[in-house]
């Protein structure tokens, strides 16, 4: 397990794993010590952190961006205990327990000590209606002892250790998926105390992030960046959901404006509009790249599939 000498080494890897935090100790007489390591299931990604001395994790929102990725955190305490703060709301949470909070918003952890944890970053899509419920339960430990959250709390041990063993075929490809999408249902039924049965999870992934490329494609900016920013996964991450429906991102995108656009050049309603203004309402700016799309899915110029209209 890789060690740090250093809270800012640790800050380094957190910020450039998640997104952006400040990492500080609050013992600067006493030697510093932690060692973490992280895996993903899927779009999940977990990681195990340990330190020897008491710290203070901050997410202030100088640090927080409009390109962060936008994700639930979520720790089980292991060993040690901790005071959470976010939204107005503050807990302790000790041994066994689990707490939550929206890493878009601002936020402290202050350990009293030693720690050891387990936290899993998801991406707030998964969570689906059950969003809104979970953000009034951030920063709210939830006891992992007792009841259907003691279930909770082994899956997530169990999962995490796994995971952090090392890279294996029970941990990949739709293994992974399910096994993520069961992280999402039980962290909703210990938060928002759902049944099980009762949680129905949003479609995968991977459709919603194509719905959410259909609702945008007016936007000049909808890249596979902007995609993955958005549900809180990583670029390469995007490609191998779109690699698995044998779909290439950028190349579906301009085929699906493509089709929209000649759907408006053959609309008589849009005829006084010029080719330049109906491409821009689809997100393409360039003539050029406007023509040479258009002729290499159609065969056609915007000229020339107009007057096959009027024909």
């Amino acid at each position: 397990m890789p060690q740090f000498g250093d809270a800012e080494a640790l800050q380094d890897l957190g910020s450039s794993l998640l997104v952006p935090m400040r990492i500080t100790t609050t013992a600067p007489d006493q030697p510093f010590h932690a060692e973490a390591t992280d895996a993903s299931v899927g779009p999940v990604v977990i990681s195990r952190v340990s330190v020897s001395v008491p710290g203070q994790i901050q997410r202030p929102a100088r640090l927080i961006g409009s390109g962060d990725r936008h994700l639930v955190k979520v720790i089980m305490q292991r060993r040690g205990s901790a005071v959470i703060a976010q939204g107005g709301r503050r807990s302790l949470a000790g041994p066994g327990d689990l707490i939550a909070y929206d890493v878009n918003q601002p936020y402290e952890y202050l350990s009293r000590g030693p720690v050891d944890v387990v936290i899993m970053a998801l991406p707030w899509p998964m969570l689906g209606p059950f969003g809104d419920l979970f953000r009034q339960r951030t920063a709210l430990a939830v006891p992992g002892d007792r009841g259907i959250r003691s279930v909770i709390g082994t899956f997530f041990g169990g999962l995490a250790d796994a995971a952090l063993a090392g890279p294996g075929d029970q941990l990949s490809g739709p293994n992974a998926a399910r096994l993520a999408d069961a992280a999402a249902s039980m962290l909703i039924a210990a938060f928002t105390d759902t049944p099980c049965e009762r949680i129905e999870l949003p479609t995968g992934l991977t459709d919603q992030i194509l719905e959410y490329a259909l609702s945008n494609l007016h936007d000049p900016d909808l890249t596979v960046g902007s995609a993955a920013r958005r549900f809180g996964i990583s670029p390469r991450y995007l490609h191998k959901l779109m690699r698995d429906r044998d779909i290439q991102f950028g190349g579906w995108v301009r085929r699906e404006r493509m089709k929209r656009i000649r759907q408006d050049l053959l609309d008589p309603r849009l005829a006084n509009r010029t080719a330049a203004v109906i491409a821009a309402r689809w997100g393409v700016g360039d003539p050029d790249h406007l023509s040479r799309s258009l002729r290499a899915e159609f065969g056609q110029s915007a000229a020339e599939i107009r007057a096959g209209a009027g024909g």
